[in-house]
């Protein structure tokens, strides 16, 4: 256990923490081992990134589940019945603990992912971050982070994943590092912003064994002060259009109350050029409704667009 610390009296605790796979011969999530990883020699050149806010207020929390599982599966990775989708992580934020219980005994998931956590016992106010990655991809390291000092208990789950350059005769391996996180709420909560977001781009920064990495997931960027947060912690933004241009919001568009339409959720990376590129950002799940199991429509899958990127390591 190591702690990063922001204020003396407040750490932020990061903790080691596992990924866990569905095996049917004991039909339940077990945690992966080292060893399993260790005989995987071929590693990808390119990640592709979800980032997406499922909104935990909402109702019907397992219907809404179930039709975002399948918009993933059918529309983003476009998976045909029993297909491995392509090497991939997916960050999850405002899962609700029985959407987490829906995400794990769902048929597509058990089969091709492993995922972290799988249990809801540690999230303060019912709802959480959950990390997907395809089986394809080898995790090197999986880690929680609490924010010493939320309200709203938020924090981030890193996971340390294993790629490789596309040079065919000698392809070079390299860690980069994904982070999912939900920051502080509110416009009262942009001094916490700032400081939470410079603690996860130190998890970046510097490290031996990581080359780089992404922090995607809901920034709650409501004040004008956000729009500076990435820049001042040496972050790159991937969205590579205007700050207004309209098809960049993610939310506000679905159910949002009085507050105007913002581009609420953002994929932010360290630019390393000679090692990896990536892509602006798509929205996914626009106008995506769901039904329960007796076809009445319960309203939107989440009042968030999702996000879509790929991240493509160069060659060397």
């Amino acid at each position: 256990m190591a702690g990063v610390s922001f204020q003396d009296e407040q750490p932020n605790i990061l903790r080691s923490t596992k990924m866990f796979g569905y095996r049917e011969g004991r039909r339940g999530w077990r945690h992966m081992s080292t060893r399993k990883y260790e005989e995987q020699l071929d590693h990808p050149s390119s990640i592709q990134i979800v980032t997406w806010n499922l909104d935990y207020r909402a109702p019907n929390p397992k219907d809404r589940m179930f039709v975002a599982l399948r918009h993933l599966e059918t529309y983003v990775f476009k998976c045909g019945e029993d297909q491995d989708p392509i090497a991939c992580c997916i960050m999850l934020q405002e899962v609700h603990r029985d959407a987490l219980q829906s995400l794990l005994d769902d048929h597509w998931i058990r089969r091709h992912f492993v995922v972290t956590p799988i249990t809801a016992e540690k999230w303060r106010h019912g709802y959480g971050n959950v990390t997907l990655v395809a089986r394809s991809v080898v995790v090197m390291f999986a880690g929680t982070l609490n924010f010493g000092y939320s309200s709203a208990g938020r924090g981030a789950i890193i996971v340390d994943l294993k790629v490789s350059s596309p040079k065919a005769n000698d392809p070079q391996d390299m860690v980069l590092r994904m982070i999912n996180t939900h920051l502080e709420p509110g416009a009262l909560g942009i001094r916490m912003r700032g400081v939470q977001l410079g603690v996860l781009s130190s998890l970046l920064m510097k490290k031996e064994h990581v080359r780089g990495g992404v922090i995607a997931g809901g920034m709650n960027a409501v004040s004008p002060e956000d729009s500076n947060l990435a820049t001042s912690h040496h972050l790159n933004d991937a969205w590579t259009f205007p700050s207004k241009n309209p098809s960049g919001i993610t939310w506000g568009l679905q159910d949002s109350g009085d507050l105007p339409p913002a581009r609420l959720d953002k994929v932010l990376y360290v630019e390393r050029r000679k090692a990896y590129t990536i892509d602006s950002p798509k929205r996914i799940g626009m106008g995506l409704r769901a039904f329960n199991e007796n076809g009445k429509n319960v309203g939107w899958v989440s009042d968030h667009f999702g996000l879509l990127t790929r991240l493509l390591v160069r060659a060397r």
